[in-house]
């Protein structure tokens, strides 16, 4: 199972009593995936098409229950993905159907979304809504009709495919409610809205009601996290030892430089003790090699100390 499917497996196991809240959902995910059929007579229908059997039943029992609406679930298999289904909630044509479309012409649309205008003022999401509950609903319903997210062991992407731009902005503006920071996009003749980032990600599915796999998320976030941070330390160390390497390896160099010119004799004590530890020690760090001197040296004296010597033995090739 995808991580979408198990988001909105999660999402049909969400109920409520309020019929407020299931006449939005409903009007989201109809607004989202589907469409007016007109009989003789010009009496209105809907279809909705969805890939999930759990959502065709469960909008199937709502427009029962809720608008007393006389409904069908079509299966049939895809063209595309020969393993999948395809559901369709048709709900033939009859004149309680008015009252649905009633509903949802109250939903912002067309015109009031002209470019340049201010997306969020123009919704009048107040106006639209009974309810925070609401608000909720219509965003859950929206993803049940139209919703993706990637498995976060991947990547973090969220995205909600929309019919027309409008619906995408208006996603964008009651998302915005709630500090969701939805995009409104349009890819390949496709209209959505989106966001990226873990956090932005977890927000919208605490928003909508999917806590479990709000917590699924959370888990892969912390354990990426982790994994990040060893790496980065790991890195970290290797760098370092790889520099300690190749600063061992320059020294020993500028002493051998220096012994077969004869030069190490003629240097002070304390170089030529620093020339024979470090020969005698090629692997130590300095920190360690520090703690062999008779007397006390700091690690910065000891750096030092290597540095002349490496100065001395290029001035042998000068």
């Amino acid at each position: 199972m995808t991580f979408t499917l198990d988001v909105k497996e999660q999402l049909l196991r969400v109920n409520t009593s309020r019929r407020c809240c299931r006449e939005t959902e409903f009007l989201a995910f109809l607004r989202m995936c589907g469409n007016v059929s007109l009989a003789a007579g010009g009496r209105p229908g809907l279809l909705a098409v969805t890939g999930s059997a759990g959502v065709a039943r469960r909008y199937f029992k709502l427009v029962k229950e809720v608008w007393g609406l006389h409904a069908e679930i079509l299966v049939r298999d895809s063209r595309h993905f020969k393993k999948n289904r395809i559901y369709t909630l048709r709900i033939p044509p009859q004149e309680e159907v008015r009252e649905v479309l009633a509903r949802l012409a109250k939903i912002p649309d067309g015109n009031p979304w002209n470019a340049g205008q201010d997306v969020g003022r123009m919704t009048r999401l107040d106006d639209v809504f009974s309810g925070e509950c609401c608000k909720r609903a219509y965003l859950r319903g929206a993803f049940l009709g139209g919703g993706f997210v990637s498995d976060p062991n991947r990547s973090y992407h969220l995205e909600l495919v929309c019919q027309d731009i409008y619906q995408a902005h208006f996603l964008a503006a009651l998302g915005a409610e709630y500090g969701l920071n939805l995009k409104p996009a349009e890819r390949k003749g496709r209209f959505l809205v989106y966001c990226k980032g873990a956090e932005e990600i977890c927000d919208f599915l605490n928003v909508i009601g999917a806590h479990g796999a709000l917590l699924d998320m959370e888990n892969v976030r912390v354990i990426k996290d982790t994994a990040n941070n060893i790496n980065r330390v790991i890195n970290c160390d290797t760098a370092n030892t790889d520099k300690a390497v190749e600063a061992a390896q320059r020294q020993l160099a500028a002493i051998n430089r220096l012994a077969q010119a004869g030069r190490l004799q003629k240097l002070s004590p304390v170089l030529r003790e620093t020339a024979a530890l470090r020969a005698e020690n090629p692997e130590l760090p300095l920190a360690e090699l520090a703690e062999l001197f008779d007397k006390p040296v700091s690690k910065a004296g000891l750096y030092h100390r290597l540095q002349k010597l490496e100065r001395l033995a290029a001035e042998l090739e000068g």
